[in-house]
């Protein structure tokens, strides 16, 4: 198997979810032009299962703008990609939950830093409250 078209960068959940919008969005409205769209069975079931998971994930509670804030204002600690994007698409709601994203939390970051971190979360992912 060849790959044709690498991985260019990585995508939250939000920005699938917006994406699976958008297909759907563009297929009511080649369906209401009567173009014929040759869609597989498989391709809508798994939209349609891929859609139903991430309403239940903070990625349904998200916004562009939140998204862009909390972008620039967790740019002040020094955490990888991966690490901003399982940030965005986890929302951790307590700092019990951003050690098991964040690869060596306790000694990367004071406990203040932490629980700034969580505040950022709360304030601009709206996070399902974790108890």
């Amino acid at each position: 198997m060849k790959v044709e078209n690498p991985r260019e960068k990585l995508l939250s959940n939000f920005e699938v979810l917006e994406h699976i919008h958008d297909i759907k969005r563009r297929q009511k409205i080649s369906a209401s032009k009567h173009r014929s769209i040759q869609r597989t069975e498989n391709l809508e079931t798994i939209l349609l299962e891929l859609q139903g998971y991430l309403k239940g994930t903070p990625a349904a509670k998200q916004n562009p703008e939140g998204l862009r804030k909390f972008l620039e204002e967790i740019s002040i600690y020094e955490l990888e990609k991966a690490e901003k994007l399982q940030l965005i698409n986890v929302a951790p709601g307590s700092e019990a939950a951003l050690h098991s994203l964040i690869e060596e939390c306790d000694q990367r970051f004071s406990s203040e830093d932490r629980g700034q971190m969580v505040a950022l979360v709360a304030q601009y992912l709206n996070p399902e409250v974790q108890t």
